[in-house]
């Protein structure tokens, strides 16, 4: 069996949310030995749903299970003098620490990076906090929503006549998440050709300050023009824009000018294109949009959304596409043929399936180890390699260390 890409790295990984696991998972899925250290009680994301049946518990929850394959686990309450003792060993193995502690926390436990770094100058470690390690809001928390309402263009999401809206669930967690993956591998790549680690620092928000996804062109144009964009209304443009009901769902549309043919063409409606013809200039009226919503809706609600996107998208190149729901994205015919769904028994959970690699590569790439672990599943196997046996471990059990 080939080797993956990463599989050189040694990685500890201990702290709590999603964008630190799913950076951890990133590494793992492509080859490296990612150890996950969660508090005895367990990491905070075991609560969280979705669970087989809705029935819950802390081995079987989705979310954990998904942001946690690849990896071994094991429990430590690192503040504790002996848990710190026992981290500094772990450390002494591996090659990056990613965490996601309050500034300072792991300082103030004698285990910060500057102490780690003078015992092992090549090791990378990653912080991901809310505002990152300096600066007037580095203690305060943080979550999915403060990072996309004060870093994103959340001002701009939603209907206008109503209140911003968010991104849904944990999209701009799980971004952070990705560029602390990058940012920390640039750092390892650095520390390998030149013998010298660093301490890599990843504040979420900022991750969204210049995302690609409005905020940057919203601020070049702020820049241009001195003005704030706002939250205008979609629907108050002639041509089909956003989402649309049909007989099975919902599904997206994208019409500007030069595809006004191509709707004529799909919806295939004598009135419309005649009055289309009559008034060249109806496409940038929106009082024409009472006129093309009856035929609009008319053809929408005879057709399935799959029909839709192949008799618009296919057939004419106008762009309507399936609102897919999460049965809809697992049945499709495209992703089966790539077989990006990987499907993986559990001892708890169960067997079900999951996203697969978020690329591929020609060689070296992503595979399926192991499925996420059991609370401190691992813990005889990672501490009997730096020194505990059984015994140690089953008092330190007592103590409620591990």
């Amino acid at each position: 069996m080939e080797e993956q890409v990463l599989s050189d790295i040694r990685m500890v990984e201990i702290g709590e949310g999603v964008g630190l696991a799913f950076a951890g998972r990133l590494f793992a899925d492509f080859g490296a030995d990612v150890v996950k250290v969660e508090p005895p009680r367990g990491d905070a994301t075991r609560r969280h749903g979705p669970f087989p049946g809705d029935i819950p518990d802390a081995e079987a929850s989705g979310l954990f299970l998904h942001l946690n394959r690849n990896k071994r686990g094991i429990t430590l309450d690192v503040s504790t003098p002996t848990g710190q003792d026992l981290f500094r060993r772990l450390v002494a193995e591996a090659d990056i620490v990613l965490e996601s502690f309050p500034p300072g926390q792991l300082a103030a436990w004698g285990v910060g990076f500057a102490e780690l770094h003078a015992r092992h100058p090549r090791l990378v470690m990653g912080s991901l906090t809310p505002f990152g390690q300096t600066g007037p809001y580095a203690g305060w928390r943080g979550n999915d929503i403060v990072y996309y309402a004060m870093g994103g263009p959340m001002n701009c999401t939603g209907v206008a006549d109503l209140y911003p809206v968010k991104k849904a669930l944990s999209m701009v967690e799980a971004q952070a998440g990705n560029v602390l993956a990058g940012a920390v591998l640039a750092a390892y790549l650095v520390a390998v050709d030149q013998g010298e680690g660093q301490h890599v620092d990843v504040a979420a928000v900022e991750t969204q300050l210049g995302s690609i996804d409005r905020r940057m062109v919203y601020e070049l144009a702020y820049q241009f023009h001195g003005e704030n964009s706002s939250r205008g209304d979609l629907l108050d443009v002639a041509l089909p824009w956003g989402i649309y009901p049909c007989a099975d769902g919902y599904v997206q549309i994208a019409t500007v000018g030069p595809w006004v043919e191509r709707m004529l063409a799909t919806l295939d409606d004598p009135d419309l294109t005649a009055f289309f013809r009559e008034n060249p200039g109806a496409a940038f009226d929106p009082a024409a949009r009472e006129r093309i919503e009856g035929p609009l809706f008319a053809w929408l609600l005879r057709h399935t959304k799959q029909e839709c996107f192949e008799e618009a998208t296919l057939g004419h190149q106008w762009p309507v596409f399936p609102v897919n729901t999460v049965a809809d994205v697992v049945e499709d015919p495209h992703f089966r043929a790539r077989n990006f769904f990987v499907t993986m028994d559990h001892p708890r959970a169960g067997r079900l399936t999951y996203p697969g690699a978020p690329f591929r590569m020609g060689e070296g790439g992503f595979r399926l180890r192991r499925p996420a672990p059991l609370l401190g599943e691992h813990n005889r196997e990672v501490y009997g390699a730096v020194g505990l046996s059984p015994r140690d471990l089953a008092d330190l059990r007592g103590l409620g260390v591990v």
